[in-house]
């Protein structure tokens, strides 16, 4: 069992290299970057844009210098993206789509695959996360969300509300406090057993 520091400094550490490795990335094509250190997940936008908006919320929790390599690694992505506003938002466009793309595959199994895919939902919705962490990046200026997504999502909240069981925060508490419920409702609790056997049949193909 890790401590709640030390799950925020393996954060912050992902953060780190995500900033370091963010450049090459961009300008690249490719969606699956292995980062250099092996034992980080792949570098996406969104993997980076989540931890960005949840680690300044829970700064009190790490120490001084910690909070100090925060700063430093977000200022490292900022001018990053300075002379890289088209760019960004196209790659951060493709991030979408695959993401909606996935979700909308996890929403499918709840159908046939109910307790399999209840039982993984913890881990499954670190999408639907990272999906809100690119929209609301895309949502600031200089950038153009394309509206079609946001519909595709509300498709998408309304299908897992309609059977949704409510309930405690599903992650490790330490990240309760950057997610608020009345935001993040799909974060407290999960989908329903009893009435999820159909209730993702209905759900539209992801536009490309």
């Amino acid at each position: 069992m890790f401590s709640e520091h030390q799950i925020l400094q393996r954060d912050l550490k992902i953060l780190e290299q995500m900033a370091i490795e963010m450049e090459p990335y961009l300008i690249s094509d490719t969606m699956h970057w292995t980062m250099a250190k092996r034992d980080m997940p792949k570098l996406t936008i969104g993997g980076y844009l989540m931890r960005q908006q949840r680690l300044p919320i829970l700064s009190n929790y790490l120490r001084p210098e910690e909070q100090a390599r925060l700063d430093v690694a977000i200022n490292h992505f900022n001018q990053t993206l300075v002379e890289k506003v088209v760019r960004f938002e196209h790659r951060a466009h493709q991030e979408l789509h695959a993401f909606l793309n996935e979700w909308t595959c996890y929403l499918r199994g709840l159908t046939k695959y109910r307790a399999l895919a209840v039982t993984r939902y913890a881990s499954e919705v670190d999408t639907r996360v990272v999906i809100t962490a690119v929209i609301d990046k895309l949502l600031e200026t200089p950038y153009h969300l394309d509206p079609r997504i946001p519909s595709e999502l509300t498709v998408l909240d309304r299908s897992l509300r309609r059977h949704w069981q409510v309930g405690k925060f599903v992650w490790e508490p330490v990240w309760q406090l950057a997610y608020p419920k009345e935001k993040y409702w799909w974060l407290y609790g999960k989908p329903d057993l009893k009435t999820s056997s159909q209730a993702y049949s209905i759900l539209p193909s992801v536009s490309e």
